[in-house]
Formats: C-alpha cells, structure tokens, sequence
C-alpha cells in the first residue's frame, strides 16, 4: 500500500515522478463499433418529443461568419483580377483600343472634290493582323482624277499594325448630292489577332453636308390631271458655277402611260435634252406638253437629272449632279365623256373611206354637285372627212371651226346636269373618197367640256376639260380582174365563141393599186369553177401557186408601198357541155384580197366579181364571141 500522507511530502521530486511512471493504471475500454457510437451519440428524438438539440455557441457563429466573408472576398478580389487582365492587361485585342480619325471639309458644294485624311492607330497591346479599311460613299461619287469613273468603295489591305503604329492615307474623291442634304460616309477596320480565329471590326461614320451644286434644276407642274388631258411640265435649269460648264444634259424618266405631245427643246434619246454649254448663273427653260393615261387614284412620278456629258456628242449625262422629281395625281374628269364610232370606242374603231359614220357621244356628270350650263362639244378634223356631210339631230354643227355643240339650246338637260346625271348626243358624217385621203388619212376628234359648279368656297366656278382621240382611217385597195383571148401577156387558142365538147384557153389578169397607206402581205385568191382547168402559164409581179384539191388559184403579191400598183396573169381552158350552150361560162369565182395596213394597224380586205368569157378588154370585141355555141 503506498505510504501515508505526511511520508509523500517527505519524498523528493523524483520519487514523485518515477511513482507515477510506475503506478498501477486501469485498462481501456474494448472498442466499439461505428454504429454503435452513432447511436450514442445521436440524440434519439423523435417528432414531438424530446428537447431541441443544443444551439451552437456565440463563438462558433462568429467564426463561421468571419469564414464566408474573406471567401466572398476572394472571390470578388479574383474576378476582379482576372477581369483586368482580360481586356486590360497582359496581351489582349480590344477595338477600344484602335483609333479611326478622318479630317475633311464638313461642308462641300456638289462636285467639288473632296480632300480626306484617314489615320488609322492600333493601341493595342499587341500587334493586328490583316487590318482591312473599308469607306462607303454615297452613290453618283467620281474618282477625283477621272471624273467618269465610279467611286463608290474604297477598300485597302493594311497588312499587320504593330502595337503603337499609326498608319494615315490620303483619299480625293468628287461627291454629288442635292443642295441641302447631309452625307453619311460609313468607315470601318476589320482585323485579327495572332493565335485568335476572330475578327474584329472598328466602325465609325463621317458626315459631309451639301451646301450647293455647279448646276441645279427645279421642276414646275400640275398636282393633277385628267387622264388624257394635255398639261405642262416646265424644268428649270441653272448654273451655280463661277466658270462656263460645257455639254450640260437634263435627262428625263417619264412615267408609264404618259405622252409627249410637244417640248420646246428637242428630246434625244426617248426623253433627254441637250442644253450645251451654260455659262455663270446662266438658266435654261425646258417646256414639256403631253398627257397622261392611267386610272382615277393613281400617282405619276417624273425624274428629272442635271449633269454633264462626256463630250459634245453624249446624249445621256456622265456625272449627274442633283435629281428632281414631280408626282401627278390622276383625277376623274368631272364630266366624263364617251365617243364611239359605229357601236365601237374609238380606241379600236377604224374608218373606211367614202363610208357613212354614226358617232355617237355619252357624257356623265362625275361631281358630287349639280353643274349648270353644261357644254359637250366635239371638233372634226382630218383629211379623211367629208364636212359638207356633216350632220347632227340633238346638236349644233358650228361650220366654221367644224365643232358638234351640245348645250342646254339643243338638250334641256344640260342646263342643269344632277350628280351622276347622263346624257347622249350623235352625229353622222362622210368619209371622203380615197383619192382625196393622201398619205396616212385619219380623223381626230377632240373633246371640249365645261360648265359651272359651285367651289369649295360655295362661289360658283367654271370648270373645263378637253380630251384628243384619233382614229385612223383604212387605205382604200383597189382589185380588178379581166379575162381576155386576143390581148394579155399569154397565148391563147381554141374557137371563138368557144363550143360544145371544143377546149378554148383564156387570160385571167388580177389588178392592185393601193391607193392610199403601205400595205404589208397582200394576197389574192380565187376558186376555179369544175369545168375550168388550170393551165399553168402565167405572167407577172408576184407568185401563183393553184391548189389542184381546193381548185384555188392564189396570187402572193406581197408588199404595197402607199401609192403603188401590182399586176399577174394566168391562163385557165374552158371545155363547155351541153347545158352552158347559150350562156358565157364564168371561168373563175369571186376574188378577195387581204392584206395588212401598217398605218392603220387591221386587216383590210377586198373583193371583185368573176370574170367570164366575156373579154370586154379585147380590142374588137364582140359581145357574140362570148356565148357558147
């Protein structure tokens, strides 16, 4: 047993120690498996029973706390970091970090060349490769040096830009524009970077303002018209320029369906005008009259360009310096008129000479008011008519200017013509005969309406209109056939009269004479009877085929100059029986010409009677000879 109290005190220190080394020590417990030290560790605390687990300490929420803030500090600290040296740092490409600059006029009259210099600088860490310049300039732009040479992109491959390297070009280049308008001149460098596929693109843009141009046009006319009412378009040319600019050209784009009538200085070229040399603030008028076809809503836009020629003898511009436009609305003529010419609108009618023509006129009242003392007038003109033959049964022929007047004195209804109100008028009249039509005959008709409505501003106001249609008249072709035995450019024989049962050969001659336009294709035919037999001979202008199934004799004269006349012959055998004795045998059927107008544009036809044994065109003739015997 260890010794009393009192006798330890006594000990040493080292006894102390060496009692404790060697002192008796209980043995440890036998491990125990995880399982169940999770059991006796876990509290056993099942829903609604037990106390809650303990809270941690005050210490440890600090410390956890304290934890996740420096973590979120890290993390924010590094991507800051990170960021920096992405796009600001070590060897990134960046297009903040390159410098596109242009220096240039800000303001330039049209024409004038313009002096441009691009500096390029790459502040880029490192070097670029492949740098591309691309400036887009507005369309109609010249190279400065050749002002016929288009200049619309110019492009250039810079090669590599080290880090810090600048890089200036210098561009002339001639710009045209209208008065007034501001230009936009987008610029941009597209580039690479070593070991990156990408492509980097650098945009800018440099404004150019138009404060004039060496020559300007302007353009004056009406905001409406009247399908196929004639009106005026007036384009006023001037020069700015301080010097004289030689081979000035106004080129004009007319709109689909409209006509011109008249100008005061001659189109080249369908609808150009060529002004020639133009000297310091010299102007120059262009006068355009013409008409307009197009339906009651619809808008007409004219272009009108000013610019210069390459030389003396351009037709079209070279450089164009400003283009104007004018728009013409097409409107419903207040009284609508409507002509035709026997049952057929004048559009598709023709006329025929030494013929009768009925016309007549429908009108309507289009306004949304009454109008009053309404007047349909209608005017003859031509080669083609007849005016002494001129007659109408609810109008007025006015001979002197060889006017149609329908008013209120020839219809009541016309002194007071409701909205949507209609009326009709007629008159009839003579062609003339085709020797008087001359060269290309025709008849124009022009219409003339007014009348008075009450304004816009409830004032009564008169109100007009005025409508030209011509309709073309047909040449008059003149066919004529004759038989003959004696006379004629063929032989004949057989017995004259011709017998029974006895083969007697005549000529068959066939006539044009074209008496009035050119016409295109002509041919005659004719069908042989069955007792006539085609010869084969025959003589003249032209080819005669006969077709033996359809026994038709036909005779290609082709074309007929106006004027002109043409001629052929063939011969046909008659061999009379017994039922013709007494008779003189036709020896072909009815001819008919066809052929082509080129002035009127139709078919046009002809025809005459057949020809017989009766060869009155034979000199000493005896009516006798023609009969069988």
């Amino acid at each position: 047993m260890p010794p009393p109290a009192d006798a330890r005190e006594e000990l040493g220190a080292l006894e102390r120690v060496r009692e404790g080394l060697y002192a008796p020590k209980p043995l440890p417990a036998p491990p125990r498996s995880p399982l169940v030290r999770a059991r006796e560790v876990l509290p056993r605390v099942w829903k609604g029973s037990g106390p809650p687990a303990p809270p941690l300490s005050r210490e440890h929420s600090r410390l956890a706390s304290r934890f996740l803030m420096g973590a979120g500090a890290f993390f924010f600290i590094s991507l800051a970091i990170a960021g920096y040296f992405l796009y600001f740092g070590g060897n990134s490409v960046s297009v903040n970090h390159i410098d596109l600059a242009v220096e240039g006029p800000s303001t330039i009259a049209a024409g004038d060349t313009v002096p441009l210099l691009l500096t390029i600088t790459n502040r880029n860490p490192v070097a670029i490769e492949d740098a591309t310049v691309e400036i887009t300039f507005p369309e109609g732009t010249r190279k400065a040096d050749d002002v016929l040479i288009p200049m619309l992109v110019y492009s250039e491959n810079l090669g590599t830009l080290a880090s810090g390297e600048t890089v200036t070009r210098s561009i002339r280049v001639v710009v045209f524009g209208s008065a007034g308008s501001t230009l936009t001149l987008p610029i941009s460098l597209s580039y690479g970077a070593s070991g990156s596929s990408a492509t980097f693109v650098k945009k800018d843009a440099y404004p150019l303002a138009i404060s004039s141009t060496p020559l300007s046009a302007s353009v004056d006319t009406v905001a409406e018209s009247v399908a196929g009412k004639p009106f005026t378009i007036t384009v006023q040319a001037r020069s700015n320029a301080t010097v004289p600019i030689d081979h000035v050209i106004v080129a004009g784009t007319f709109p689909f369906g409209f006509s011109l009538t008249s100008s005061s200085i001659p189109a080249v070229a369908g609808s150009n005008f060529v002004l020639g040399t133009m000297a310091p603030g010299e102007s120059k008028t262009i006068t355009l009259s013409g008409s307009l076809d197009g339906q009651n809503g619809e808008d007409k836009v004219f272009h009108f360009s000013i610019g210069v020629g390459k030389d003396a003898n351009a037709s079209t511009p070279a450089v164009s310096y400003m283009t104007q436009e004018a728009r013409v609305a097409i409107t419903a003529p207040f009284i609508e008129t409507a002509l035709t010419l026997n049952g057929a609108p004048l559009a598709s009618a023709t006329i025929a000479p030494g013929k009768q023509q009925q016309v007549t006129v429908s009108y309507t009242n289009n306004l949304s008011t009454s109008l009053t003392n309404a007047t349909v007038a209608v005017t003859l003109s031509g080669a083609a008519v007849d005016y002494a033959s001129i007659r109408s049964t609810n109008g007025f022929y006015r001979s002197s200017d060889h006017t149609i007047l329908f008013s209120r004195d020839t219809d009541p209804g016309l002194s007071s013509l409701a909205p949507g109100a209609r009326g009709v008028g007629s008159f009839t009249f003579m062609t003339a005969p085709s020797a008087t039509f001359g060269r290309a005959p025709s008849v124009t008709f022009t219409t003339s309406v007014s009348g008075t409505r009450v304004g816009q501003s409830n004032v009564p106001e008169e109100v007009s209109a005025s409508l030209v249609q011509t309709v073309k008249a047909t040449t008059a072709i003149v066919l004529s056939a004759a038989s003959t035995y004696k006379s004629g450019p063929l032989t004949n024989s057989g017995p004259i009269p011709p017998k029974v049962d006895a083969t007697t050969s005549y000529t068959v001659t066939w006539s044009l004479v074209d008496t009035g336009s050119a016409v295109a294709n002509g041919v005659v035919s004719a069908t042989l009877p069955s007792y006539i037999t085609y010869t084969g001979a025959k003589s003249g202008q032209g080819a005669i085929v006969f077709d033996s199934k359809s026994r038709t004799v036909t005779w290609s004269a082709g074309d007929l100059p106006a004027g002109a006349s043409s001629k052929a012959s063939f011969q046909v055998a008659l061999k009379p029986s017994t039922s013709q004795k007494g008779v003189a045998p036709a020896l072909t059927g009815t001819a008919t010409f066809s052929g082509y107008d080129r002035f009127a544009g139709v078919a046009i036809t002809a025809t005459v009677d057949p020809v017989t044994t009766e060869t009155t065109s034979d000199s000493g003739y005896n009516p006798g000879n023609a009969t069988v015997q």
